[in-house]
């Protein structure tokens, strides 16, 4: 009988599959960019503009890395956030993730930048990291897709070595949330595969049972480029007729991506999901 993890990978896996072919990402390729982070754009606090490359820099802030650092990327899509660090900070770089579609793109474009000896992407669950030790352990918008939060970072936080670091950046719902909200939260978690989606208080509290203390928190909303409900629900209405019979099928994935991602917006907007970055370290 497969556990709750397993099943749940299974369902990321298909969910990755079909957004590896939507428009979105044979547009990017086409236009000669093979693999691209596929978190949020942030406005950069140094005045540079908003892009997915500025959360690298401000969730490496502070943190005494070694000169050459051991780094698993738990849950690292294309391998772009590799790319961009592991010629920054020197190391060596294992990024984990369920789409072979993924590690195929991501694999290529490492071979391309000259970084294969030292920088890979695996088909591999974070649920099941490879032994380490690793003195940096991150993941960015993809440990919300875990079944069992706090089981996968005990299993992370093993393989940390002494004096390591963990990274959470992620998408953490305010508790208690009035009906209205609770129902768009709760559509947006079923569309984007998130069955848990802790809120603040329960990653800390899974941070300190795996061992680890909390040394560094940001709250990421003011950096966001995002929209309120009256701004995206002309297009939400419109996905919503549309997709109704594909989703019915099995086959409205891409539609039920970019509802997930509007509603998302609309509650980041209103304050009632925040995208904060979490920071723990090993003793």
């Amino acid at each position: 009988m497969p556990s709750a993890s397993e099943i749940q990978a299974r369902r990321v896996q298909r969910y990755y599959r079909w957004l590896d072919g939507i428009s979105f990402y044979r547009e990017r390729r086409a236009a000669g960019e093979q693999v691209h982070p596929v978190h949020r754009a942030l406005a950069d606090p140094e005045g540079g503009p908003p892009s997915p490359l500025v959360i690298h820099r401000l969730m490496l802030a502070g943190l005494d890395l070694p000169a050459t650092p051991r780094v698993l990327d738990a849950g690292c899509g294309y391998g772009a956030t590799m790319l961009d660090l592991a010629p920054q900070r020197g190391g060596d770089w294992t990024g984990l993730t369920l789409s072979p579609e993924q590690a195929a793109r991501g694999n290529a474009a490492i071979a391309a930048a000259g970084l294969a000896e030292r920088v890979r992407v695996l088909v591999r669950s974070y649920d099941a990291p490879p032994e380490g030790p690793f003195d940096l352990i991150y993941g960015i918008e993809s440990l919300i897709h875990s079944a069992d939060p706090a089981a996968t970072l005990r299993g992370l936080a093993a393989r940390l070595a002494p004096g390591g670091f963990l990274l959470v950046v992620d998408d953490m719902p305010e508790p208690g949330l009035p009906p209205e909200p609770a129902t768009r939260l709760a559509e947006f978690k079923r569309f984007w595969r998130c069955p848990v989606a802790p809120d603040r208080a329960s990653w800390i509290t899974a941070l300190e049972a795996a061992g680890l203390a909390l040394i560094a928190e940001r709250d990421l909303n003011p950096l966001l480029q995002v929209r309120g409900m009256a701004a995206v629900a002309p297009r939400l209405a419109q996905l919503r007729r549309q997709s109704w019979l594909p989703r019915r099928l099995g086959l409205g994935v891409r539609a039920e991506a970019e509802i997930g991602g509007l509603l998302l917006e609309s509650l980041q907007t209103e304050g009632w999901v925040h995208y904060r970055l979490l920071a723990a370290r090993r003793s």
